[in-house]
């Protein structure tokens, strides 16, 4: 088992809170957890801000409870964390696709489903993440993905050290409940519904 996979599997068997320096305020990461009111947000969460994921589809509860089952508890290369400013969730942000080649992984399902006076509270987040996944997990490098017309989040990105390094074609496929945004290798005179930037922060170690 590599140092990624250990560390994730001893956080999730032993959840721990790990806390984010800012002033004046107490934010936190602390593994995601079962709980009613968690369900209850992450479903809630998943539909409101639909537009940043990679499928849509009406989720519930129980749609909720069996993607966190199957999808992060099981996954032993993922793990997802809640997002607590002063005692409130108000978002979450994790980390998955262990590449043991490249001895990297992603951040995904960064949501910031709360609005606080907080100005740069989620690049403080994500930059503590990227230095704990570099740091704690021995990680070569971070990466992730992020709809290339979402400019916002591309900034975010880039103000915490990532830049774009390649761009992924997407193809728009209908499912039975909505639809999914699906990668695929364009071929001479094929065009692409839509791209995914791939940004990445290397640790500068070879």
């Amino acid at each position: 088992m590599t140092t990624y996979h250990d560390k994730i599997t001893k956080i999730k068997s032993y959840p721990e809170f790990m806390k984010i320096p800012v002033n004046d305020v107490e934010l936190i990461l602390k593994v995601v957890d079962k709980s009613e009111k968690t369900i209850k947000l992450l479903t809630e969460w998943r539909n409101e801000f639909w537009d940043a994921f990679p499928e849509k589809f009406t989720a519930t509860n129980s749609s909720t409870i069996q993607w966190l089952e199957k999808q992060v508890y099981e996954k032993e290369d993922r793990i997802l964390f809640l997002i607590i400013l002063d005692g409130e969730v108000i978002g979450h942000i994790g980390t998955y696709r262990y590449n043991q080649k490249e001895n990297s992984a992603e951040i995904d399902n960064v949501v910031r489903a709360v609005r606080k006076n907080q100005p740069g509270l989620m690049q403080k987040v994500t930059k503590f993440l990227i230095n704990w996944m570099l740091k704690e997990l021995k990680l070569r490098k971070v990466q992730l993905k992020v709809f290339s017309d979402n400019f916002k989040a591309i900034n975010l990105y880039e103000r915490c050290g990532m830049r774009t390094v390649g761009m992924i074609p997407l193809k728009k496929e209908l499912t039975e409940q909505g639809w999914k945004w699906t990668e695929i290798e364009l071929q001479e005179g094929e065009y692409a519904d839509r791209y995914f930037s791939v940004m990445e922060i290397d640790s500068g170690i070879k």
